[in-house]
C-alpha cells in the first residue's frame, strides 16, 4: 500500500502541468490500418556465479478491423522466435509463441480485450501478447511533465510522465516514461518474490501511436538484496500502410478464423483423451479447406499455430496453453499441461545458483522430500534408479528441509548422482506442501505429471509418464 500512496500522492501532486507547452494525442486510425513492430526480447540471471541468457526476435502487429469516432476494433499478433535455437540451420525457426487477441481501443489509448483476455505484460517471461503500442492518457491535452497514473488488474498502479518530444525515424513523438512496482520492491522480504517496471513510449504526436517502445523488468527473488533477473523488451515502428478492401477482406477472414478456431480449441483440448480424435479432425479439416482455397496473410502464422495444437490434440495431448484467459499476476503456480514455473534455486554440491531452464531439453523428473522423512532413503534410491536407467532423461532432488551438511552427508551416503536443490524457495510454487511428490516434465518444460506421496503403485505410474515422453523426445 505504502508505494501505491506515494505514486498517487506523486501523480496528484504533479497532474496539472506548470509549462505552457500541452499535447492533444489520441489514437488516429483507419480501416484496414496495420501496424507492424520488430524488435527483441531478452532476459538474463543476475548475480554472482548465475549465468543465463535468453532472447527472442519479436513481431507485433496491429490491425484495424473496425475505426469508429469513439475508438477502433483492432486485432493484436505477436510471435516470438528464439534466437540460437539453432544456429545451424538456415530454416527459420519455429515460433515459440503465436498470439492473436481481439480488442478495443479508445480515444485515450487504453485497450480492453472483447472476451476477458489479459493483455498485461508478464513479469516473469516473454511478452505472448503486446499492446504497448498504446497507452491510456489523461482527457485533453497532456503538458510538459504532467503525470498521471493507469489502473491495471491485479497489480498496483503505473505512473505516467510526459517527459518532452524526440524525433524517431523522422516522426515527432512525445516521450514518455511508466513506473510500476510490487509494493515490497523498497522493503525485500523473505517470503516473496518482488518487480520493478520501467517503460518508455515514443508516442506519435500525429497518429497516437507508438513509434518505438522500451520495456525493463527487474525482478529479485525472496530474500535477496539485489535483483536477480533482469527482463528487456524493445520494438520499433516499421512503415504503415492502409489496405484497400480486397486485402481488408482476406486480412479480417484469416483474423477471425483463427480467432473461431482458438475460441473451439479451447473447449476441447483440456478434454483431448476424452473426446477423441473426431472434433480435432473437423478444426483441420476448415484449416486445410482455408488455407487450400485462400491467400495466406501474414496472419497465417496464427493458423498455423492452431494446426500444431489440433494436431497434437488429434493424438490425446495437451499441449502447452497461451495465458490468454487470465489476469496476470506476480505469483505463478504449477498447473497440468502448462510450462511449469522457472526458479532460481541453490545447489547443495556447488553452492551456486541454478534455474530450471539449465535442464530444458530433456524431460525431467523432480522429486520433493524431506530428509528426515521415514520414505526420504527409498524415495532417494528409487530417483537415483531412474537416473540410471533412463539416460536420456534429468533427475532433480529438492530437498524440502534441513541443513545442508547433513543433505550433502545424505547424498554422499546413498551414493547419490543426480543434483539437490533447495526446494524451501520453490515449495509453495510447486504445491509441495506435502511429500514426497514427484513432477514429470516434457523436454520443453511442461508439467505432464505429478504424483503426490509414496506406495507400491507410485514408481510404476511415475515410469509410465515418464516414457511416455521420452518415446517422444
Amino acid at each position: 500500500m505504502g508505494i501505491t500512496l506515494c505514486l498517487l500522492a506523486s501523480a496528484l501532486a504533479t497532474g496539472q502541468s506548470t509549462s505552457t507547452t500541452a499535447w492533444l494525442v489520441m489514437p488516429r486510425l483507419n480501416r484496414g490500418q496495420e501496424l507492424v513492430y520488430h524488435g527483441s526480447y531478452a532476459e538474463e540471471a543476475l548475480g554472482p556465479g548465475v549465468q543465463f541468457q535468453r532472447s527472442y526476435r519479436l513481431e507485433s502487429r496491429v490491425f484495424v478491423l473496425e475505426a469508429a469516432p469513439k475508438g477502433a476494433e483492432v486485432a493484436f499478433l505477436t510471435v516470438l522466435k528464439q534466437r540460437g535455437v539453432r544456429p545451424e540451420s538456415t530454416v527459420d525457426p519455429e515460433p515459440s509463441s503465436v498470439r492473436l487477441e481481439l480488442a478495443r481501443l479508445d480515444l485515450q489509448g487504453a485497450v480492453k480485450s472483447e472476451y476477458g483476455a489479459s493483455l498485461a505484460a508478464p513479469l516473469d517471461g516473454p511478452p505472448t501478447i503486446e499492446s504497448g503500442a498504446f497507452v491510456e492518457l489523461p482527457r485533453g491535452r497532456v503538458g510538459l511533465n504532467q503525470s498521471w497514473l493507469t489502473g491495471e488488474a491485479g497489480r498496483p498502479p503505473r505512473a505516467w510522465k510526459a517527459a518532452g518530444t524526440e524525433m524517431v525515424n523522422g516522426t515527432m513523438c512525445l516521450k514518455i516514461t511508466g513506473l510500476q512496482q510490487s509494493e515490497d520492491w523498497d522493503r525485500p522480504r523473505a517470503d516473496r518474490a518482488a518487480w520493478r517496471r520501467e517503460d518508455v513510449v515514443w508516442l506519435s504526436l500525429r497518429a497516437g501511436f507508438a513509434c518505438r517502445v522500451e520495456r525493463t523488468i527487474l525482478r529479485r527473488e525472496p530474500a535477496r538484496q539485489e535483483p536477480t533477473q533482469r527482463l528487456v523488451t524493445k520494438y520499433e515502428l516499421e512503415p504503415s500502410f492502409v489496405y484497400p478492401e480486397q486485402h481488408f477482406e482476406d486480412y479480417r477472414r484469416e483474423i477471425m478464423l483463427a480467432h473461431s478456431l482458438e475460441q473451439s480449441l479451447a473447449a476441447l483440448l483440456p478434454r483431448a483423451a476424452q473426446v477423441g480424435q473426431k472434433p480435432f479432425e473437423a478444426v483441420l479439416a476448415k484449416i486445410a479447406y482455408h488455407t487450400d482455397r485462400q491467400p495466406p496473410t501474414p496472419y497465417r502464422e496464427a493458423i498455423k499455430h492452431l494446426q500444431r495444437r489440433a494436431e497434437a490434440g488429434r493424438r490425446g495431448e495437451i499441449p502447452a496453453e497461451t495465458p490468454s484467459t487470465e489476469v496476470a499476476t506476480t505469483t505463478t503456480t504449477i498447473a497440468m499441461g502448462r510450462p511449469a514455473p522457472d526458479f532460481v534455486v541453490t545447489e547443495f554440491s556447488t553452492r551456486q545458483s541454478v534455474r530450471l531452464r539449465r535442464w530444458l531439453g530433456k524431460p525431467i523428473l523432480m522429486v520433493f522430500y524431506r530428509p528426515n522423512s521415514d520414505s526420504a532413503e527409498e524415495v532417494l534410491r528409487y530417483a537415483q534408479r531412474v537416473a540410471d536407467t533412463y539416460a536420456q532423461a534429468t533427475v532433480l532432488g529438492f530437498a524440502m528441509a534441513g541443513d545442508a551438511n547433513s543433505i550433502l552427508k545424505q547424498r554422499s551416503d546413498l551414493q547419490l548422482t543426480y543434483p539437490i536443490l533447495s526446494g524451501d524457495g520453490v515449495g509453495l510454487t510447486y504445491a509441495a506442501d506435502s511429500t514426497p511428490k514427484f513432477v514429470v516434465l516434457d523436454a520443453q518444460g511442461v508439467v505432464r505429471g505429478s504424483f503426490v506421496g509414496w506406495g507400491p503403485e507410485t514408481p510404476i505410474s511415475i515410469a509410465e509418464e515418464l516414457k511416455r515422453w521420452l518415446q517422444r523426445n
